[in-house]
Parts: structure tokens; C-alpha cells; sequence
């Protein structure tokens, strides 16, 4: 199992992204800005823990995180980041 805290994620996460050059900066920033309205919620997460101003991320491994830039790429390939976005879960 992997554990980083919010900013150790946010940077995996963004370098993983540059990795494709279908995901533009611009779309870097949407997907954070709809990520950090779903920490701010608090919904809940079993990926997520909550220690007051704290958010630590967990995950089974990096696998994990490679899907969730996949899913992201596949809906912007598919010109599908409206239905993405509109019932997101992390």
C-alpha cells in the first residue's frame, strides 16, 4: 500500500500527466481544481484520509495511480470530460 500526504500526491499525480501530450496544462489544472473542490467537501474517500487541515492519499499501489490519469486521458480523447467530471470519484 502506498501513503503520501496531499502534496507528495498532487506532484505523482502532475508528472504522470505530463506524460501525455493530450493532457495540456490547461486539463492538468481543471482535473486539480475538481480534485481540490472534492477534498475541500470532504466526500468521502477510501483512498482519502482526513486529519483536520490534513489529507493523506492512499493507494494499493502505483497501479492505481497510472488508472486514474488513464480514465482522465480516455475522457479527453473521447471528448467525454463533461460526463467525467459530472459524476467524478476519487
Amino acid at each position: 500500500m502506498l501513503k503520501m500526504n496531499l502534496i507528495e500526491f498532487r506532484d505523482e499525480i502532475k508528472t504522470e500527466m505530463l506524460g501525455y501530450e493530450e493532457i495540456t496544462e490547461a486539463l492538468i489544472e481543471k482535473w486539480f481544481e475538481n480534485f481540490d473542490a472534492f477534498i475541500e467537501a470532504k466526500r468521502p474517500s477510501s483512498q482519502l484520509i482526513y486529519k483536520g487541515s490534513n489529507v493523506d492519499v492512499t493507494l494499493k499501489d502505483e497501479t492505481d495511480l497510472f488508472m486514474m490519469v488513464d480514465r482522465y486521458l480516455a475522457a479527453i480523447v473521447n471528448e467525454d470530460l463533461e460526463n467525467y467530471f459530472t459524476d467524478w470519484t476519487f
